[in-house]
């Protein structure tokens, strides 16, 4: 739950300054992230490095794929007038010709692409591509004899034509992880990287049940390989990240995001995986940097609220909160409300929680999680009343855990003070408020916590007084106390209040027990030695 809902709502593709220039475009392209691909390409297509051919190719690719057949025309046709020795644009250009159905013209283009080298496997291999692209059945003997013909001329050793089979096969993760495998390798004996077929064995072979392991290690050997490719950074983050391994994942995308090609939607998730790594200090630095490249990314303030609870920086979480809620048309999800609520509450603003929590209710009527938050919403707006009919509604319907028996307990017991005067409606609701404190302990037997929480209403049915039901439960603590004494750390504070209660006890003049009295405040003293006061009831007795 911590980290799902965080990045469904992720969005802005801003690039900032290439590293490896138009490379990481085409690379993209190859991996199927065709939007970073293209951004990717526009923006470095002015750069001196950039080949320009190449680039035309990739992006008239792209505008094919989006349907816009004049604008991959016109790429093309740049591309030649770049470098009329490039063949794959008139192999773009005989594609363009299949899917307006005239495959004379497309032959024509195919052939000058490969007169430019006739032993060019490569090309061979994107010619079959190209009929592929264009229609699998119609041109199926088409595409396998341009197969054939690259494996006879390579020796079957053509990196392009495994990769193209493994693309072709699709619905088969372990054959199409197979041709992407021998695409690296055969690339390996060129000294070649194959970021394609890494890219695509990884996103196939991590769909096999057991190979999500393989797929990653084939990641982290192209990032050993290629060190300084966004590509290779980004797509070991993303498989680190759907495989769980949220500690890797955001170590990899620490070092992705301080490559110059990375994307802004990806340092989104970066800082929601810093928060998932309770890096919540660096989660809120990033978070902010966002917003301050672009103020429309809303969901940041979602990651602001939640790391600003995590810090108990209510002002901030609320500030983050009333500024996701007020987006317009934010998208928002259930837990937006719990944390805006919360805020709400501990900024003591506890009647604007209701309304936030009946707001999620009545959107959501069959899901009765919010009930206790509404609960406590109504407690933090002093309607003690409303607050124990709520969640003991909840609780009736057969909701709850622990946890909410101890809140209704605490309920009853704000009910009870809040009729200390009437003797009646006081020790009802703090019978009450014991009922639901026993229940508790029926999930949690001899828990020190809920036996003090259990003596302190005794005191309130007694309107304050220090009386035996109260002084049995708190000796019944210590006794736990005496056989696990490493208890004393974890409950502190419960033990330190029942040695101050049991000293006081001892020491009223309806129970004198000077003795029982030091014994009990000495004991708090080693606590607590810097405690005056009892220091001083101490010396007196």
């Amino acid at each position: 739950m911590k980290k799902r809902f965080l990045f469904s709502l992720m969005a802005g593709a801003a690039l900032t300054v290439s590293a490896q220039g138009y490379q990481d475009g085409v690379d993209n392209f190859n991996a199927g992230r065709f939007e970073e691909a293209k951004i990717i390409l526009d923006n470095t297509f002015g750069d001196p490095s950039t080949d320009k051919a190449v680039s035309s190719y990739y992006l008239g690719c792209i505008d094919m794929k989006e349907g816009n057949t004049a604008g991959a025309k016109q790429k093309f046709d740049g591309g030649i007038a770049s470098n009329p020795k490039y063949p794959l644009n008139y192999v773009g250009l005989g594609e363009l010709a299949l899917k307006a159905g005239d495959k004379k013209a497309a032959e024509d283009y195919f052939k000058t692409a490969l007169e430019i080298n006739k032993k060019d496997t490569e090309v061979m291999a994107y010619v079959a591509r190209a009929y592929w692209n264009a229609d699998p059945d119609k041109y199926a003997n088409d595409v396998q004899k341009y197969i054939k013909k690259a494996m006879k001329d390579s020796k079957n050793t053509e990196p392009a034509v495994y990769v193209l089979q493994g693309d072709m096969i699709g619905n088969d993760p372990n054959l199409a992880s197979g041709q992407y495998e021998m695409a690296i390798e055969q690339s390996k004996e060129r000294g070649e990287i194959n970021r394609e077929a890494y890219v695509k064995y990884a996103q196939t072979y991590f769909q096999v049940p057991m190979g999500r392991d393989y797929a990653i290690k084939r990641l982290e050997e192209f990032n050993e390989r290629d060190p300084q490719s966004a590509l290779a950074q980004r797509e070991l983050a993303e498989k680190y990240y759907e495989n769980e391994q949220l500690g890797r994942a955001w170590k990899q995308y620490e070092k992705y995001v301080e490559n110059p090609n990375h994307f802004r939607r990806d340092e989104q998730r970066y800082a929601g995986l810093l928060y998932s790594a309770e890096e919540y200090e660096k989660s809120v630095e990033w978070a902010n940097k966002v917003l301050q490249q672009d103020p429309t990314i809303y969901p940041m303030y979602r990651i602001l609220a939640l790391n600003y609870e995590k810090l108990n920086k209510w002002p901030e979480a609320l500030a983050a909160a009333e500024k996701l809620f007020n987006y317009p048309n934010a998208q928002l999800v259930a837990n937006d409300y719990n944390i805006y609520g919360e805020a709400l509450i501990q900024n003591n603003r506890g009647a604007d929680a209701v309304k936030i929590y009946e707001k999620i209710i009545a959107e959501n009527p069959n899901d009765a999680s919010f009930m206790p938050k509404l609960s406590a919403a109504y407690a933090a707006a002093g309607e003690n009343a409303k607050s124990v009919e709520v969640l003991e509604n909840y609780l009736n319907a057969g909701n709850g855990d622990l946890n909410d028996l101890y809140a209704m307990s605490n309920r009853y017991a704000a009910l009870a003070r809040e009729h200390m005067e009437d003797d009646a409606l006081r020790q009802a609701d703090a019978d009450k408020a014991v009922k639901y404190i026993d229940m508790a302990l029926g999930k949690a037997p001899g828990n020190p916590q809920l036996m003090g929480v259990k003596a302190r209403l005794y005191l309130v049915r007694a309107k304050n007084q220090l009386n035996p039901q109260s002084t049995a439960i708190y000796e019944e603590m210590l006794k736990g106390l005496a056989e696990d004494p490493t208890r004393l750390e974890k409950y502190n504070s419960d033990y330190k209040t029942a040695y101050r209660n049991l000293g006081a006890y001892y020491a009223s003049p309806d129970y004198k027990d000077n003795a029982k009295a030091k014994e009990y405040f000495g004991k708090y003293l080693e606590m607590d030695p810097e405690n005056q006061q009892i220091r001083e009831i101490y010396d007196q007795l």
